[in-house]
């Protein structure tokens, strides 16, 4: 399973401040490591396992370790400060249990900034996330931190299967910044709403919710599908170009 997102980071953010990015993650991975124990350790990727695993990213106080910063910092050492840069890191399991962050950072107030998270899954039945509703909330803390433009999350290989190349797909969830209804969304399984401070600031679409959305399903893919269309005409799909 993947989950992607893309925002936009403050123009007065500081350059090259790995610390802060670490820091920052460190909610979404709490609330992975509820669902999965595997998901609790993680360390800096390298060229090999061996390599990889020299580097934890986080103390046991989970505060990010000065030698993965130091060691982040190394593979930009001669580049001016204010090049995009990008933080890669995986959770130290084989590749059955794998899963990893490639989040970027940095480029200036030009480029926006994606978060990606991939996850191997055992079963096309079951997710180490959860029922929708427990993916929906780890959904929702990449919102609550990140306050993204749209986040997707579902199988890799559906973008293949959206029906716009120039826009977000559904996948098995979709968040958007705006408060949506059933009527404006009939095709929805459920509409979960994000709050901050009291006020809804988004909505998660879900597309299936009693199974775990499998791209090999032609009724999945078709829900998701029939939702994309259903926003498009209501010019609530954002294109990749305006964001």
């Amino acid at each position: 399973m993947n989950l992607f997102a893309q925002y936009r980071d403050v123009p007065n953010l500081p350059n090259a401040d790995f610390e802060f990015h670490l820091r920052r993650l460190r909610p979404v991975i709490d609330a992975l490591a509820v669902q999965d124990e595997l998901l609790k350790g993680w360390y800096i990727q390298g060229n090999s396992a061996e390599e990889a695993l020299l580097y934890r990213v986080y103390g046991d106080d989970h505060q990010p370790l000065l030698t993965a910063i130091e060691e982040m910092g190394k593979e930009y050492q001669g580049k001016s400060k204010s090049d995009p840069k990008s933080i890669g890191i995986w959770n130290g399991a084989n590749q059955r249990d794998g899963a990893s962050f490639l989040i970027s950072m940095d480029g200036g107030e030009n480029f926006s900034q994606q978060f990606d998270f991939n996850v191997k899954e055992r079963s096309s039945k079951l997710s180490r996330l959860g029922d929708y509703r427990s993916a929906a909330e780890i959904v929702k803390k990449v919102v609550e931190v990140y306050a993204p433009s749209y986040a997707i999350f579902g199988p890799r290989k559906y973008f293949t299967n959206a029906v716009f190349d120039n826009r977000p797909g559904v996948s098995w969830m979709l968040y958007l910044p705006h408060v949506l209804t059933p009527a404006q969304v009939p095709e929805a399984r459920a509409l979960i709403p994000v709050m901050r401070d009291g006020q809804q600031q988004g909505t998660i679409i879900v597309s299936v919710t009693d199974e775990v959305f499998d791209v090999n399903n032609r009724a999945h893919v078709k829900a998701a599908n029939d939702i994309e269309i259903r926003l498009a005409d209501q010019d609530l799909l954002p294109r990749f170009i305006d964001l």
